[in-house]
């Protein structure tokens, strides 16, 4: 039988899909079946006009019409990622950051609502599917149009008014995943994705999508997490040993737990979305043919094992508005650093533990390895940004308010520059807001960021023994 991922090229670009019989089982009785395959389709290329644009407005007006204790309702859905209304309802607050379920639970969160939308929308294709904002692509670093549209059903007055006005642009630092993709490790990756650009997307857009609470309330958050869904395909795509956790059973067996387009309450697995084409029946536009894995075959070629290298006696840092820098001693790890930067199975990371704020400080910081003046003058020294969102906000009484951890891979110029036996190397913390008008905006945060602990961990690929 044709495998369907394949078959891409004979789906329209309009969103069409093509039936054909999938070789998984379904979702929930394990029985094979014929399903259409839906194309989720970049929002950079659709207009106001797009039907899939129209019926995605049709829906959210029906969502918004419904009693807020009905799971279908765009309140109730919203309130599964996070929300500060009580009483607490089945599955509110249950969306995941800062663990390994990051990737699986967002994809299935979105695969459940975009099933609503087609309900709700009444008279919606079959396979409709929520299309993605594409970010990462230099066109499409401002909201797009459609969505600050004011008589839109699709514009919220709560975000960042440059972004609403279309003055506002995402800077490259918040969108650029090549950090993340550079890591080989499964957890490693979701860790070092979910501040850039995840974190850092939210943050910028600013308002409801700010913070974990509010965020699912702005029709722009489905968008933003088809991407960060899509990006786990292309990862996967890259090979050299990427992979889904497979040897973890709790990741594989917990248990998630969402609604239907009927309302009724369901729950999945990671094992069920791991193969978005085959088990959840959609592709994204433009993407190479997924990875196919499976829970079953779980016996991996390699394990990955995480050493702290040094972890640097220095005080406490606290971010505000004006850069900081602190140098680190690379004394004891000097004679260690040249065989990392030539190995082939050892990765060295940055890491940032403790990382709490009173409230969601609402601006994102670049981390740089080197001084000011490196941080300004170009991408070199650049590892990432780190942006509260989630853990590590003591005010966030609805989820787990311990502290933030941000992992960054070190590669390139930076590791070179590591390993060419410097005595310290300063790491600079730059504030930098959206672009408006093309130019940099310079934030004043919300409060205060403290980072309690900073460490060099290196990161060893070893063969299994099993």
């Amino acid at each position: 039988m044709e495998d369907p991922i394949t078959r891409r090229g004979f789906l329209k670009a309009a969103g069409a899909c093509a039936s054909v019989t999938l070789l998984g089982t379904s979702l929930l009785d394990g029985v094979a079946l014929a399903a259409p395959i839906g194309v989720r389709r970049n929002v950079g290329g659709m207009s106001a006009t797009d039907p899939v644009i129209l019926t995605y407005r049709k829906a959210i007006k029906a969502m918004q019409a419904l009693p807020v204790t009905d799971p279908r309702s765009w309140s109730y859905q919203a309130a599964i990622h996070g929300t500060v209304a009580t009483p607490v309802q089945t599955a509110w607050n249950t969306c995941e950051h800062g663990s390994l379920f990051f990737w699986p639970w967002h994809r299935m969160y979105l695969y459940w609502f975009e099933r609503i939308v087609r309900k709700m929308a009444g008279d919606c294709d079959a396979c409709w599917t929520l299309p993605y904002w594409d970010w990462s692509s230099p066109s499409q670093r401002q909201l797009p149009a459609m969505f600050r549209d004011t008589t839109s059903e699709l514009y919220v007055q709560n975000r960042r008014q440059a972004m609403n006005d279309g003055t506002g642009s995402l800077p490259p630092s918040y969108v650029d995943y090549g950090a993340a993709f550079s890591a080989v490790d499964f957890a490693s990756a979701s860790a070092s994705l979910e501040g850039t650009p995840h974190g850092a997307v939210h943050v910028g857009i600013g308002g409801w999508m700010g913070g974990v609470n509010t965020a699912a309330q702005d029709p722009i958050f489905y968008l933003h997490h088809c991407n960060i869904d899509r990006l786990w395909n292309l990862w996967l795509a890259q090979g050299g040993g990427r992979s889904n956790p497979l040897g973890d059973a709790n990741w594989k067996t917990r248990k998630s737990t969402f609604f239907d387009e009927n309302g009724f309450e369901v729950q999945m697995t990671s094992c069920q979305v791991l193969r978005a084409a085959e088990q959840l029946n959609y592709v994204y536009e433009g993407e190479p043919d997924q990875i196919k894995q499976y829970c079953e075959r779980i016996r991996l070629p390699w394990v990955f094992e995480r050493v702290v290298l040094i972890r640097f006696p220095i005080p406490p840092i606290v971010l505000e508005a004006r850069p900081v820098s602190v140098d680190l001693s690379l004394a004891e790890v000097r004679g260690r650093l040249p065989s990392i930067a030539r190995s082939d199975t050892e990765t060295l990371f940055l890491e940032l533990e403790d990382v709490e704020a009173e409230r969601p400080p609402g601006i994102v910081w670049e981390v740089h390895l080197g001084d000011r003046a490196a941080a300004q003058a170009d991408g070199a020294s650049l590892l990432g940004t780190l942006a509260m969102f989630g853990a590590g906000i003591k005010s966030d009484a609805h989820h787990d308010p311990k502290p933030a951890r941000f992992v960054f891979p070190i590669r390139g110029a930076a590791l070179a520059r590591l390993a060419s036996d410097p005595a310290q190397v300063p790491l600079t913390f730059v504030a930098r807001g959206v672009l408006v008008d093309g130019k940099q905006t310079e934030p004043e945060p919300q409060a205060p960021v403290r980072i309690g602990r900073v460490s060099l961990v290196v990161e060893t690929r070893k063969a299994s023994s099993t």
